[in-house]
């Protein structure tokens, strides 16, 4: 046996520091060691919000709790017209070096190239941690926070180790998915490509309604993206026994590119523009949407984007069509993108199997949770990272509390 600890924290991330601050800081006297695989901490923290680090939202519960915590630590917070929080500086690093300078300082340990390659848990004891290292080592300690974040951007360490810690422990983990991401298509879209435009973006299963949202959707060669796209990726579910094709086969993406027309306008705007002599059919559109996109409809209702748009000026029948397209351009889902571009996970370790008020497992005593690697996901816009922040606290709190040596708080 090498080493003990009051408490060990396995994930050198956004809650990982912060539980760890919270700890240090409620209950001194106690040993807190934070055990990062990768060389540095909070490799994807410093990544996030494109570098930018989208650190929370004014629509996020609890924000109080997570707004002084960041003043404590000296963190200062700017918002934008969106109500999403950003780092005063909006350098994503500098928020990482704040953390681990603020964990440091409050007397944490932080152990970098720290692989572990499994955990016990006694009732008696506490926990066996084996580590993979420079040194290979087995640490004891009385209390263990997994915040291992969950599988997305796996280059930055977020592998989905700590599901199969959870499930070795006897945790259940719901089925695991990228979440947050693009949405592959069936339909080639490289006439698209690079194309931006504002959608009502509604996602069907089955042709039914799932979920809509308003925002820009980026056209890719194989697939949709952009905020409200990948707010939506993350409803997409395979259920338990259903095969991968069979699940998205379900799934559809309708995108109504004139939103802010109803059928009568529209009709009525399209007329009025495939009057005009000497325009082709898709130069009667570029008021309505860019060049490729009503190319792209005009091709979808079998209509020459190259021919005479006064052709159809009276065409009452073609008209309609043209503008149904346009109110309903339909994708056919054919999968997500993988791991590597997903923001977050989808599914993780229940929340039924926790108590959320000190993210203390109902399984096993004294082993604690907190962020990705919960079965929490959020939409765009700080939502995923404030979750972290107030898991991390809350586990930092409870820990202290109810360990040796900790305050009543």
């Amino acid at each position: 046996m090498n080493k003990n600890y009051d408490v060990a924290i396995i994930g050198g991330g956004a809650s990982g520091l912060a539980a760890a601050i919270t700890v240090k800081r409620l209950a001194p006297k106690l040993s807190v060691a934070v055990f990062e695989k990768k060389e540095v901490t909070g490799k994807k923290l410093s990544a996030s919000g494109n570098g930018r680090c989208n650190l929370s939202n004014i629509k996020c519960d609890f924000g109080e709790t997570v707004m002084d915590f960041f003043a404590s630590v000296g963190i200062a917070v700017r918002k934008d017209e969106e109500g999403r929080m950003y780092p005063y500086s909006e350098e994503a690093k500098d928020v990482t070096a704040v953390l681990t300078s603020c964990a440091k300082s409050a007397g944490a340990e932080i152990l970098l190239n720290s692989q572990i390659n499994g955990m016990e848990a006694d009732q008696k004891s506490g926990f066996l941690i084996f580590v993979e290292g420079k040194n290979k080592e087995v640490v004891k300690a009385s209390k263990v926070l997994l915040a291992t974040g969950g599988k997305s951007y796996a280059t930055m360490g977020t592998t989905g180790d700590g599901y199969i810690f959870a499930r070795k422990l006897g945790h259940k983990v719901s089925r695991l998915a990228p979440g947050l991401t693009a949405i592959e298509t069936e339909e080639n879209l490289s006439s698209l490509k690079g194309v931006r435009c504002k959608a009502q973006v509604s996602l069907l299963r089955g042709g039914e309604p799932v979920s809509s949202e308003y925002g820009e959707v980026q056209f890719r060669q194989d697939s949709l993206s952009g905020i409200c796209i990948m707010n939506l990726s993350s409803k997409i579910i395979i259920e338990d026994g259903e095969s991968a094709s069979d699940g998205f086969g379900r799934y559809e993406i309708s995108l109504d590119i004139v939103p802010d027309f109803n059928r009568e306008e529209l009709l009525d705007l399209l007329y009025v523009s495939f009057g005009m002599k000497e325009m082709t059919a898709s130069e009667a559109m570029r008021t309505i949407v860019k060049l490729p996109v009503a190319k792209y409809i005009l091709n979808s209702v079998q209509i020459n984007s190259d021919e005479q748009a006064s052709r159809y000026a009276e065409d009452k029948a073609v008209l309609a069509d043209i503008a149904d397209a346009l109110r309903s351009m339909r994708f056919r889902v054919k999968g997500l993108k993988g791991w590597n571009e997903a923001q977050i996970t989808v599914g993780g370790v229940s929340l039924k199997e926790i108590d959320e008020a000190t993210m203390e497992s109902r399984v096993v005593q004294g082993l604690y949770f907190s962020g990705e690697i919960l079965d929490y996901d959020g939409p765009c816009g700080g939502f995923n990272l404030h979750n972290a922040w107030l898991t991390g606290i809350a586990a930092g709190k409870g820990i202290a509390a109810c360990t040796a040596g900790g305050t009543d708080v």
